[in-house]
């Protein structure tokens, strides 16, 4: 489906630059504007786009304020036309961008998944196992921090799967509402109860390779050397900045809980917003073999219903959340990166995930960004 969106003309260093949109196929209208936009860089002067002339345009318009606009109106957008694909050029790019914004690089805390560093502000995406679906949630929605923004780079592209689907969490917000609004009215007065289990160094699952000691998690101070209780009380002054509530259970596991809404508005808009992983959560249990009792999975551990509660402790009905997932498979963008494309994503608007893929290698790079205005910040529901 075509869109009509005029070009993005402008001059900087010496170079004329245009911003040239282009349909990409499932890509429609959400709240009168397409989601998501697609822009293609290109120069009017001979020779391909480099680099640091890409990096150059991007710092221009996000100075311009037209990247934080954009963002705001359409929630996610695909920059394709920089060739090189690398950690470093993501690196060049994502640093123009945020910075030109006046964004400052968001400090990781209580991720469960397991990253690696590969260039400044650059982590590679999720390394859970190839054959993992990782389900639609906004980066760290199930925490009390989370980024204001989440961006994506293609290194390498899977040659079968491998997909990164979006979804706009404004739009599920209606769909839901229309379909379950006695969902929507509960976790509204609820809110939700969120449960984490982190694994004690050397003891990690096999689908996420991670541990509490982890530098994303909460072992941002762990030091070689340190036995295994002052690494303990160092994750402890970690999780305290997210919440409360936690204790240590055999084998040394971490458990945490905390208390968020499940619903948000637009900072920019006040429109209602899906803002939680409720969904993806309940699909990784179903996809592992825990959707029914007795609730195991193919990874021997457990995922009852009561993982699924609301602030009060009482459950969600598995109904609803069956539902949910249907919905939001409804109404994702599903695509699948090719080197080099870059994706900018307002994580107060758009969700994102990960499908499994079976052929050939995919490589997926990662940068988080945040913003000290408490303007720009996600408001309560």
């Amino acid at each position: 489906m075509a869109f009509k969106i005029e070009p993005i003309h402008y001059s900087v260093g010496g170079t004329s630059i245009v911003l040239q949109p282009f349909d990409v196929p499932g890509s429609r209208l959400v709240d009168g504007a397409v989601f998501p936009l697609a822009l293609e860089l290109t120069k009017t002067s001979p020779g391909p786009l480099t680099p640091d002339e890409a990096a150059l345009a991007l710092r221009d318009i996000s100075e311009r304020g037209i990247t934080t606009e954009l963002l705001n109106k359409h929630g996610a957008i695909l920059i394709r036309g920089v060739g090189n694909p690398s950690a470093k050029t993501f690196s060049k790019l994502v640093k123009a961008s945020e910075e030109g914004r006046g964004r400052k690089p968001y400090e990781q805390l209580g991720f469960s998944g397991s990253r690696t560093e590969v260039d400044d502000e650059v982590f590679s995406a999720s390394e859970a196992p190839q054959h993992v679906r990782i389900g639609q949630h906004n980066e760290n929605a199930i925490h009390t921090r989370f980024p204001s923004n989440i961006h994506f780079y293609c290194v390498k592209a899977a040659t079968k799967g491998g997909e990164s689907p979006l979804c706009h969490i404004g739009e599920l917000f209606d769909r839901v509402q229309a379909e379950m609004p006695q969902f929507v009215e509960d976790l509204a007065k609820k809110g939700l109860l969120t449960t984490d289990n982190y694994q004690a160094p050397g003891k990690e699952s096999k689908q996420f390779p991670t541990s509490w000691a982890g530098t994303s998690a909460f072992g941002q101070d762990i030091r070689p050397g340190d036995d295994i209780e002052t690494m303990k009380a160092k994750a402890e002054k970690q999780v305290k900045q997210l919440t409360p509530y936690f204790k240590w259970l055999e084998d040394d596991l971490l458990q945490t809980q905390e208390h968020v809404p499940g619903l948000r508005r637009s900072p920019a808009t006040n429109r209602p917003l899906w803002f939680n992983s409720v969904a993806s959560r309940y699909r990784f249990a179903k996809d592992i073999g825990a959707g029914n009792p007795p609730y195991v999975g193919a990874d021997g551990q457990s995922y009852p219903p009561s993982n699924y509660r609301y602030r009060d402790g009482t459950q969600i009905p598995i109904e609803w959340l069956a539902r949910l997932v249907d919905i939001t498979d409804d109404i994702v963008f599903n695509f699948t990166m090719s080197p080099g494309d870059l994706v900018l994503v307002n994580n107060f608007l758009v969700s994102h995930g990960r499908e499994p893929w079976y052929e050939g290698e995919r490589r997926i790079l990662v940068s988080m960004w945040d913003t000290d205005n408490p303007e720009e910040r996600i408001r309560d529901y």
